[in-house]
């Protein structure tokens, strides 16, 4: 279930990686072989090895340490493990294409229960308009519909509030939500510094969010990237920074700066576009059906997003 995944990638490695299987190569080598014993020899004042395994068992050197084991399994214990380092192998593609497809790949992956999406589009491109609700959509299907409470909050002069706290999660709740995203309008205008810091601080204030999601598409003005750098610590909350469309690796670099001082995650992405339909989207205890034509986002990361400690 999509639910079961939105787990970080260090929690998923904990549960399915190859130490999880007894998969590491010291787990394999435990089962397959013994370690070639060594001592140290006083009057040759060096370690010395025993020899009474030369020639009688195949060996093989770990890079790591220098130490030789004697490998003893038969074939068949040999084709089991490889049996089940392959079946590993299978694991980590498939949690490699589903972390890169459709909200991971935007929006990385939403691992609170209650959180607030912060919009910061100031440099929207009109073209980017739509682009952004369909990212926004995706999230809040795929994401959002499996957490516990939410709210959307938009930059500008003064904080736009989707609701005035968080909300909890309900099919009817996820659809207004869509409904509000999809009726933001392209508006060119200049957002300042204290307009965004405001902005954060607004969401912040809602005692039951755990993190802010701070969505922001194109470039940040170097006057807002000092005042939020400067003032970061008096947000209340996790900071995650999520980069759509970033024209250039000043604004990577500022994201990435101030998720680091929240300690929180950082990511990003740059898109592209394929045709797609959205599957009907209905409400509980409604007859109304809800659905969307748009555009599958697919793209890469920009330049300067390699940031693999901080990355969502």
């Amino acid at each position: 279930l999509a639910e079961q995944s939105l787990i970080s990638s260090a929690k998923w490695l904990q549960r399915h990686g190859l130490k999880a299987n007894k998969l590491s190569l010291q787990q394999i080598l435990s089962q397959i072989g013994f370690p070639h014993c060594e001592d140290y020899v006083t009057s040759l004042g060096r370690p010395v090895a025993s020899r009474y395994a030369d020639g009688l068992f195949p060996q093989f050197h770990r890079a790591e340490d220098g130490r030789v084991y004697n490998l003893t399994a038969n074939s068949e214990l040999i084709y089991q493990l490889v049996g089940h380092l392959a079946q590993a192998v299978e694991s980590y593609k498939r949690r490699m294409e589903w972390l890169t497809s459709r909200s991971r790949q935007i929006f990385g992956i939403i691992l609170e229960q209650c959180i607030a999406i912060v919009l910061d589009w100031g440099d929207l491109l009109e073209g980017e308009l739509s682009l952004c609700q369909d990212a926004l959509t995706m999230v809040l299907q795929e994401q959002v519909a499996h957490i516990t409470k939410f709210n959307i909050l938009w930059v500008s002069q003064a904080p736009v509030k989707w609701q005035n706290h968080a909300m909890p999660v309900t099919p009817q709740s996820i659809a207004a939500a869509i409904s509000w995203v999809e009726k933001l309008t392209f508006e060119p205008l200049t957002v300042s510094g204290v307009s965004r810091l405001d902005t954060l601080l607004e969401a912040g204030k809602d005692k039951t969010i755990e993190s802010i999601y701070y969505f922001v598409v194109g470039e940040v003005p170097e006057e807002s990237k000092e005042l939020l750098l400067k003032r970061a610590l008096e947000i209340p909350c996790l900071v995650h920074t999520v980069s759509f469309n970033a024209r250039g690796e000043g604004t990577i670099a500022f994201l990435k700066d101030l998720s680091a001082r929240t300690h929180s995650r950082f990511h990003a992405f740059a898109e592209r576009t394929e045709c797609i339909e959205f599957p009907a989207f209905s409400t509980k205890n409604d007859d109304s059906v809800i659905s969307w034509n748009s555009r599958k986002l697919k793209g890469k990361l920009p330049p300067g997003t390699w940031n693999p400690k901080g990355a969502m």
